[in-house]
C-alpha cells in the first residue's frame, strides 16, 4: 500500500477516517480525529474493529483491500450495523484547498546559476 491514502465517511454522527502510515502498508483508523485502532504492517491488506462513542458503544470494523487487486489503489470498507459502506478517498490537502505553489518561476536566477555550475566544472578539468 503506498504512503498517501485517506479515506472518510461520516458515520451515524461521527467522522470516521482511515489514514496510510508508513512504508510498510500499516494504517490507522480515526473517529472524531481520535486514533482507536491501528492495521496491520504488512502489505496485504486487512481487518481491524473498533467503536464508535456513544452509550451503548457501537462496534464497527474496517477492512482495506490489497492495493494490487484494484489497479495500485487499495479500497476501503467499513461495516457497520450489519451494512457495508465503502468509504471514499479524499486528497490529503483537504477539500477545497489548492496545492502548495513552488515560487515565483525566476528565469534568470536560474540561468546565473547554470552558469555558475558549469564554469565550476569547467575549472575541474
Amino acid at each position: 500500500m503506498a504512503l498517501g491514502h485517506r479515506f472518510h465517511v461520516d458515520q451515524d454522527g461521527h467522522s470516521v477516517t482511515v489514514q496510510f502510515v508508513g512504508g510498510a502498508g500499516g494504517f490507522e483508523v480515526l473517529v472524531d480525529g481520535k486514533v482507536v485502532a491501528y492495521g496491520p504492517g504488512r502489505r496485504k491488506g486487512g481487518t481491524v474493529t473498533a467503536e464508535l462513542p456513544g452509550d451503548p458503544p457501537r462496534p464497527f470494523a474496517i477492512t482495506v483491500s490489497h492495493p494490487r487487486e484494484m489497479g495500485g489503489v487499495p479500497f476501503c470498507v467499513l461495516e457497520s450495523g450489519g451494512m457495508r459502506y465503502l468509504m471514499p478517498q479524499i486528497p490529503l490537502g483537504g477539500a477545497g484547498e489548492r496545492p502548495a505553489r513552488r515560487g515565483p518561476y525566476r528565469p534568470v536566477r536560474r540561468l546565473r546559476r547554470f552558469l555558475r555550475r558549469s564554469l565550476r566544472r569547467l575549472g575541474r578539468r
